[in-house]
């Protein structure tokens, strides 16, 4: 059986191996089947502030979960093949405050103690308020951490959706938090105005030749950065008004000037890029962004591999992405 949401269609879900690898992996490292997967995309933000401005990434986070009789929790990545965190019953919070839970855990881990304190409410088997069953979580990132790009937004809305679905969890209060919001409201061919409320801009990418490239030049962990955050939120603003126009190139120029510069590869990278064609890009997490003509990738890839020879420790990689939907895969 397999639960859709997000007009994302059956049968292509159906037939989604990673969808079945993740639920081979959680039942190898728990012997027994997760009784769902979920997945959320990446919500990537492009202008940070309030407002700010957020797409969907195609690549996300795989979620299985399943229940324990016990009330205990248990936690494994397959990122990280040899480590696994678990904790008896009512556990998690003393083990958040005493720092004992790993970090690639932390997101699943406050996302669980979360739906712990609302409550679940299930018909005719549970009271509004009362504690959640115990919970096994295996998590399946669909990019390498070293990007920098999935930020754990992903995780937590997995997450959520997975404990609505099996435990009628109450959902948690609206969160602003543009890549959250941006894994659980996006639409194809659409950005996100994130505020104190949420609106649906234009931005088929596909339809004008664009997309977004995404620059993995091998930068060291620790650097990079978010997208910056301007004060006013007037660059996400003026983005919005260059999107409700279809003024691409405008908001290509909006992002070159919300670049903070400061990273020598990704400086170059980016100046590479423009000089070889891309409207416009900036810093995201480990990663140059830039918004690019589909017909000039070839000549941009070519500029930035040869711009960085010789500076960087590895040739660059590159990942072309338009907008993704928001859809929540459950299979059994």
């Amino acid at each position: 059986m397999i639960h859709v949401g997000g007009g994302v269609a059956v049968a292509e879900l159906a037939v989604d191996p990673e969808v079945r690898i993740t639920a081979h992996v959680f039942e190898r490292a728990y012997g027994s089947a997760p009784a769902g997967v979920w997945r959320a995309p990446g919500g990537l933000t492009l202008l940070g502030g309030s407002p700010a401005l957020a797409v969907a990434l195609p690549w996300g986070v795989m979620v299985a979960l399943g229940a324990t009789d016990d009330g205990s929790a248990a936690f494994y990545s397959t990122s990280l093949h040899t480590e696994s965190f678990s904790i008896g019953c009512g556990g998690l919070p003393s083990a958040l405050a005493a720092g004992a839970v790993p970090e690639w855990a932390l997101t699943a881990v406050n996302a669980l103690i979360v739906h712990d304190r609302l409550g679940t409410r299930a018909p005719g088997t549970r009271a509004p308020g009362t504690r959640a069953p115990g919970t096994r979580v295996l998590i399946n990132r669909e990019l390498p951490g070293e990007m920098g790009l999935l930020t754990g937004a992903e995780t937590a809305c997995a997450i959520e959706l997975g404990l609505r679905e099996l435990y009628a969890a109450d959902a948690r209060a609206y969160d602003p938090t543009p890549s959250y919001a941006a894994a659980l409201n996006a639409r194809p061919k659409r950005a996100l105005l994130v505020s104190d409320t949420i609106e649906h801009l234009p931005f088929d990418l596909a339809a004008v030749g664009l997309r977004l490239l995404i620059m993995d030049v091998g930068v060291d962990a620790g650097a990079g950065t978010a997208a910056p955050v301007h004060p006013a939120g007037d660059l996400a603003e003026r983005a919005a008004a260059a999107l409700r126009t279809g003024n691409f190139p405008a908001l290509g120029a909006l992002l070159t000037e919300a670049h903070v510069r400061g990273e020598a590869l990704l400086d170059l990278a980016l100046d590479a890029a423009r000089a070889a064609g891309a409207l416009g890009g900036l810093v995201i997490g480990r990663c140059g962004v830039a918004l690019v003509p589909m017909a000039a990738v070839p000549k941009i890839r070519a500029a930035v591999t040869r711009r960085l020879a010789g500076q960087a420790r590895r040739p660059p990689r590159f990942l072309t992405a338009v907008p993704a939907a928001h859809n929540a895969t459950r299979a059994l």
